[in-house]
């Protein structure tokens, strides 16, 4: 089965990967959004829950480079203390 997409047609798993990766960013944009103010100077934290906070936010921007299908996203764990 095909789609057409602007005169084109596109097979439509090609479609539906791409709608699955765009509900993968939304959601990841989403959880960086969340985690902000983590950013901000005067957060309370350590110097060791800074650099928790910033590898999860690290391994949130990655998650389009893992290669895996969006089903198989591997999501990061969000550090407890933010919680």
């Amino acid at each position: 089965m095909e789609v057409v997409v602007s005169g084109q047609e596109i097979p439509a798993p090609m479609v539906i990967a791409e709608f699955e990766w765009a509900a993968v960013r939304n959601r990841r944009d989403q959880l960086l959004r969340a985690t902000d103010f983590t950013q901000l100077p005067d957060f309370p934290a350590t110097d060791e829950q800074r650099a928790e906070v910033t590898a999860y936010r690290k391994a949130l921007r990655d998650i389009p480079e893992q290669g895996a299908k969006p089903s198989e996203v591997v999501w990061p764990v969000l550090p407890a203390f933010v919680k």
